[in-house]
């Protein structure tokens, strides 16, 4: 709901807040929960929007490193794999915008 509520109002506060609770969600899946993918995947998601608004290069690596975690819960058929491939190569394309490292680019494609 804090996430919407960011989406709507854009109060940097409501993201931070939901940053907070979703790592406190993560806590709550650990190795083995079935719902591990989608916390790691949510809390990715939050992170990538704050280094949207903020430009925190820390953020996107968090982002990155959490979508790649997700992405190794989410085999081949899994219904939620093309997201975590998707938002995944997105991130290493902005990444390689921002640093020039070439294996971002290379990972992303």
């Amino acid at each position: 709901m804090l996430a919407t509520r960011f989406e709507r109002r854009g109060n940097d506060e409501d993201l931070d807040q939901a940053l907070t609770l979703q790592s406190e969600a993560l806590t709550l899946h650990p190795v083995g929960h079935p719902d591990q993918s989608t916390s790691l995947y949510n809390l990715a998601n939050g992170l990538s929007t704050r280094f949207d608004r903020r430009g925190n290069a820390k953020d996107l690596d968090e982002a990155i490193a959490l979508h790649r975690e997700a992405l190794a819960l989410r085999p081949v058929g899994h219904i939620l794999r093309s997201s975590s491939l998707n938002d995944l190569a997105v991130l290493l394309s902005i990444r390689f915008d921002h640093r020039g490292n070439a294996e971002d680019l290379e990972e992303s494609i």
